[in-house]
């Protein structure tokens, strides 16, 4: 029995040894992280009202089949961007996150023939606010800080999934 007991203290250290050498938690991704990926259009609003959801053909903008918005990685704050707009225009800039993370700012957005986003403000500058990001980075939305002047001069808020 004494025997036993004299084991114990090494069964116990044995233990705590492989329990402090388990696999260790993943930490969650940052804000960044989960949003480098493309996006496409889920549900688009003008001032709040729907002018499209996906796989619907009712919408009045059904342009919003064509938006596309790739973010890159972001090396010292600013990562690589590409945007196809409504009509099928493509433009490629940069992008970072500012404000707490709750503000996409596009810059520097010019299509093959040098051309900004129309109304773009500083021009080849988009600037969007972050109103909500799924926990597991499956949708976000967004909503354009300035009037869009493409979309009637309304406030856009676009529901992203990915893709």
């Amino acid at each position: 029995m004494r025997k036993s007991f004299l084991y114990l203290p090494i069964l116990f250290a044995f233990m705590l040894v492989v329990i402090s050498c388990g696999k260790k938690a993943t930490p969650e991704p940052t804000v960044a992280e989960k949003l480098v990926k493309t996006w496409s259009v889920n549900i688009a609003k003008h001032d709040g009202t729907e002018v499209y959801k996906k796989g619907s053909t009712t919408g009045s903008s059904q342009g919003y089949v064509n938006y596309r918005l790739t973010l890159g990685t972001l090396t010292n704050g600013t990562g690589t961007a590409s945007l196809t707009t409504l009509d099928g225009t493509s433009f490629t800039g940069n992008w970072a996150l500012t404000s707490s993370d709750k503000v996409i700012t596009l810059s520097n957005l010019k299509s093959g023939s040098g051309q900004t986003p129309t109304g773009s403000n500083p021009v080849g500058t988009i600037v969007y606010n972050i109103t909500s990001l799924a926990v597991n980075a499956t949708d976000v939305t967004i909503e354009t800080a300035q009037k869009d002047l493409k979309a009637g001069n309304t406030t856009v808020n676009l529901q992203l999934v990915n893709p």
